[in-house]
């Protein structure tokens, strides 16, 4: 290797002491001779190595003998033999800026990727493993800190509008899969006035609030009949997995309540302040509009009580309420009065066929 005169200064390491010494590094011909107090050391110029640019730092000349010498960057570098074992991938990248900033942002499409698509997957394949009574257990948990926090007193629905709320609340659940995991709970509520949520294993609290807000028992049972929606997709469950990277792990390797809400503290706050995915909110209106169609009951009522909340929300400001938990949409009001439309032309053609046939 023919290399022409030439000389790097830096400090030397010597590979046995942390501490560096000046030195110059000179080259002739085919020899580096390495100059220094007290140092005299010479080298064939092929057995140097040299650590690969990254950015401006200064790079390292490795010596035969073990020692280093750290001198600024210097195109003359270039030329002698390069460190096939350092950092050769992150020099190639730093001397590619285009290609570094397309690979951040894949690596950020791919993020948002398993946030918003890999990330419900598991979830939803996770939470099928999760026994029920484990979900209801954890569910308790969360209404036991709740009603010990604060959050949360007892109702001041007298006991006949209860009775009759429960009565219809059975009604509908009555045929479902999830049957026997249901349990409705009245709770004087003013930090979140007229709200309505479902927590993991069945338990769906009502507040005060919200059954003042109805004018009908069936306005209520439209409520119910959503948050029903969500015990039977298992909604609650779905969402405490997908929020947290940690309750998801948990989850998949325990399956087991306690494990669960130590490993989110915050759980009982995220259910009662959840914002379900706009796909859980329409899993749940659908349920609930075939629900109600079933049992004789219009969805054209969720659709007005949810317009009168929203009328009665934006006279009072902003509050944590149902409609700030479970937000209201032009197309949820469009898709209601679409269903209860469908019921009542099916309706229609009954009594028609039925006239028809009567003598």
């Amino acid at each position: 290797m023919s290399v022409a005169t030439h000389s790097l200064s830096g400090q030397y390491f010597d590979g046995r002491q942390p501490v560096g010494r000046g030195a110059t590094l000179v080259f002739t011909g085919q020899e580096a001779r390495l100059i220094g107090a007290q140092l005299d050391l010479r080298f064939p110029a092929r057995d140097l190595r040299v650590s690969p640019r990254v950015g401006r730092a200064e790079r390292f000349v490795a010596l035969p003998n073990g020692g280093q010498l750290l001198c600024p960057d210097h195109p003359f570098l270039d030329r002698l033999p390069h460190d096939s074992q350092g950092e050769g991938v992150v020099a190639w990248l730093e001397a590619r800026v285009a290609v570094a900033i397309a690979g951040i942002a894949l690596l950020a499409a791919l993020l948002l990727g398993g946030y918003f698509f890999g990330l419900p997957a598991v979830a939803e394949r996770v939470v099928r493993h999760i026994p029920l009574n484990t979900e209801r257990a954890l569910g308790e948990q969360v209404l036991t800190w709740l009603d010990s926090n604060t959050w949360f007193a007892p109702t001041q629905i007298d006991e006949q509008t209860q009775f009759l709320i429960r009565q219809d609340f059975a009604e509908l659940y009555q045929d479902l899969p999830l049957a026997a995991q249901y349990r409705l709970a009245f709770r004087h509520a003013p930090l979140i006035g007229a709200n309505a949520f479902a927590l993991p294993g069945g338990t769906i609290v009502i507040t005060d609030a919200m059954v003042h807000a109805a004018k009908s028992l069936d306005e209520i049972a439209a409520v119910l009949a959503h948050e029903i929606g969500h015990v039977e997709r298992r909604h609650a469950m779905r969402h405490l997995l997908q929020d947290s990277a940690v309750a998801l792990v948990v989850a998949t390797v325990t399956a087991d309540a306690a494990s669960l809400s130590v490993a989110v503290a915050g759980v009982p706050t995220l259910l009662v302040q959840a914002k379900y995915s706009r796909e859980f909110e329409s899993e749940a209106d659908d349920f609930a509009f075939a629900l109600l169609k079933q049992h004789g009951r219009s969805p054209e009522t969720f659709a007005t009580f949810m317009e009168r909340l929203a009328g009665e929300d934006s006279n009072k400001g902003a509050r944590l309420g149902f409609l700030a938990t479970h937000p209201l949409t032009a197309e949820r009001v469009r898709r209601a009065r679409a269903a209860a439309h469908t019921a009542m032309t099916g309706r229609t053609k009954e009594c028609t066929v039925h006239l028809f046939l009567s003598p």
